[in-house]
């Protein structure tokens, strides 16, 4: 599985310039890895609103960075969210513990 499409992140290079790369993908993992420690407490607490704003936002900087497998999981643990649907937003939320510490790791190469 490709975990993240590099041909959205040449064209982040080519938007912000390579210099730039690794500074923002440093914000990106720091940020991004924060957001994720935030996500099994605010379901194990049944913090639903919560968690869907969380994802919400962790969405979009995985879907900005290329990170489409966390991006589609995050939308499904939104989603699952939204419903309230806590075998879903688990079944969503252990993928995605799969899934993002791969991303967060290949891109702490461009670091």
């Amino acid at each position: 599985m490709e975990w993240v499409d590099r041909k959205v992140l040449q064209q982040l290079a080519e938007d912000i310039g390579q210099e730039m790369m690794p500074v923002i993908i440093a914000v990106f993992i720091e940020e991004v890895g924060e957001q994720l420690s935030q996500l099994r407490p605010l379901y194990e607490q049944g913090e639903w609103d919560a968690l869907a704003r969380v994802a919400h936002s962790m969405k979009s900087s995985c879907g900005s960075y290329g990170a489409m497998p966390s991006y589609q999981q995050l939308m499904g643990l939104e989603a699952a969210s939204k419903q309230e649907n806590a075998t879903e937003a688990l079944n969503q939320l252990l993928l995605l513990e799969q899934s993002l510490p791969q991303v967060l790791a290949l891109l702490a190469d461009y670091v």
